[in-house]
């Protein structure tokens, strides 16, 4: 008889491509079946085209359709959060756990809640460029414990995208409702996050009170993209994580 592999699907954050977890692919596509897809056509970058929460979670659909997938892990980094909880709450059937890095709770009081909205409000007052080095500074900022120029990297990939992407992007964040959404969930979850990732980290402050199962770990010498500060970290956490849910279903 010959063994299904199970699926991990990985989705990016709101800027960036199907490349993010590329090293965590190369280390796991022997023992599992991988998907990675972009959000936005490569040939239509820096077009307008819609974009929402519900094209998102069609896209993902159509994914797991496409492929014949009855279930998988989904795997995110950041933004991915959000499509990947929405999913969860609409067809807990078809997710077998949730990995969130980099991840945080939408529209609950704190630091990065004021200075998206403040963002979202300033948007019409600047240049887009102007406007999106402010955001780069204000939500990805350097870290000196970090050798990379987070500002700069979020820069250049969010030129690629239509200006409208982005803003649609933070409309999602404000209005979607983290708390309500995994309140109840009962989806293994694993949260990885980083520990010099203190802006996002804030919105987590209750989070073992509103998920009481999650796991959650934090990433030494890791910023905001965890698994790509400290890939080793990452896949020593990660890996077993799966790797206990497959024991379960066998």
């Amino acid at each position: 008889m010959i063994k299904v592999k199970e699926t991990i699907i990985f989705l990016h954050g709101v800027v960036g491509n199907k490349n993010t977890f590329k090293t965590e692919m190369d280390k796991l596509k022997d023992q599992y079946n991988l998907i990675a897809y972009n959000f936005y056509d490569p040939n239509m970058l820096g077009q307008a085209y819609p974009f929402s929460l519900e094209l998102l979670l069609e896209q993902l659909y159509t994914h797991y359709k496409n492929n014949r997938i009855t279930t998988a892990h989904i795997c995110t980094l950041s933004f991915g959060c959000i499509p990947a909880m929405a999913f969860a709450q609409k067809y807990p059937d078809m997710v077998t756990s949730l990995t969130f890095v980099g991840g945080y709770f939408c529209n609950v009081p704190s630091k990065l809640h004021t200075q998206r909205v403040q963002l979202y409000k300033e948007k019409q007052q600047f240049d887009y460029t102007t406007w999106l080095k402010r955001y780069a500074k204000s939500l990805n900022p350097n870290r000196k414990q970090i050798p990379e120029d987070s500002e700069a990297i979020f820069v250049k990939h969010a030129l690629k995208l239509h200006p409208t992407v982005l803003e649609e992007a933070i409309r999602i964040q404000l209005e979607f409702d983290t708390r309500k959404v995994l309140k109840g969930m009962d989806v293994p979850i694993l949260w990885v996050m980083g520990e010099y990732d203190e802006l996002y980290k804030a919105t987590l402050f209750e989070l073992k009170q509103d998920v009481p199962h999650v796991e959650y770990i934090e990433l030494k010498k890791a910023g905001h993209a965890a698994h790509i500060h400290q890939p080793e970290q990452f896949m020593s956490v990660f890996k077993p994580f799966i790797g206990k849910l497959s024991e379960k279903c066998r």
